[in-house]
């Protein structure tokens, strides 16, 4: 099972991209996702407060284990405020402090492209750190299908050089991850996907 990257978030209300997002479509778009991927690929993402809760939930609903079916990364830069659901996840990886914030971001999302082989990756609403996010992702593994939603709007529906998404614009966002990342509803989940292997000093806080 190879694995599917996440980069997602709803800005929060002082970011101008506040007020060029739908967060209800954000949110529609995210639970469509989930419902694709889950158990059909292994999910990687960096965990953020409006997200965490919501793949904590899907994996219930769905009666898939969170470990190794999901890894969620973290910098040690928020060690004192690390959000209780991402303790909820068995796959915790928290990554090595930098010399600012800037660089301990730098460190997790080199991490986080370096250590997994990925099919493609999902970009939906958030701020400026999901374009700095998309363009390394694409220099580090320039074969991955790379998806990024525009109808929901937030950074990621500025990504420019993707082709248009009629899905998308139709706001049928479970036949655009079905379509786009190769998903189909026939494929069966794996309530426990096969264990990866990881760098045991990544592991934990």
């Amino acid at each position: 099972m190879s694995s599917i990257f996440l980069s997602a978030s709803v800005p929060d209300i002082e970011s101008p991209f506040y007020k060029k997002c739908d967060p209800v479509l954000i949110q529609a778009a995210l639970r469509s996702f989930l419902f694709s991927v889950l158990g059909r690929k292994h999910l990687v993402f960096g965990g953020h407060p409006s997200i965490s809760p919501l793949i904590l939930a899907a994996c219930e609903d769905l009666g898939i284990e969170n470990q190794n079916a999901v890894t969620i990364f973290q910098s040690k830069h928020f060690s004192k405020s690390f959000p209780e659901d991402n303790l909820q996840f068995a796959n915790f990886i928290a990554t090595p402090v930098g010399e600012n914030l800037q660089a301990s971001l730098d460190i997790m999302r080199n991490q986080m492209f370096s250590t997994y082989h990925y099919d493609g990756a999902v970009f939906i609403g958030g701020k400026e750190g999901i374009v700095t996010e998309y363009e390394l992702f694409k220099q580090q593994c320039p074969l991955a299908t790379v998806l990024a939603l525009k109808s929901p709007g937030g950074a990621a529906a500025e990504i420019k050089g993707l082709a248009e998404n009629e899905d998308d614009e139709l706001l049928d966002y479970v036949g655009l991850f079905s379509s786009g990342l190769g998903l189909s509803h026939k494929h069966e989940r794996q309530p426990t996907a096969p264990k990866f292997r990881i760098n045991d000093d990544l592991k934990g806080i």
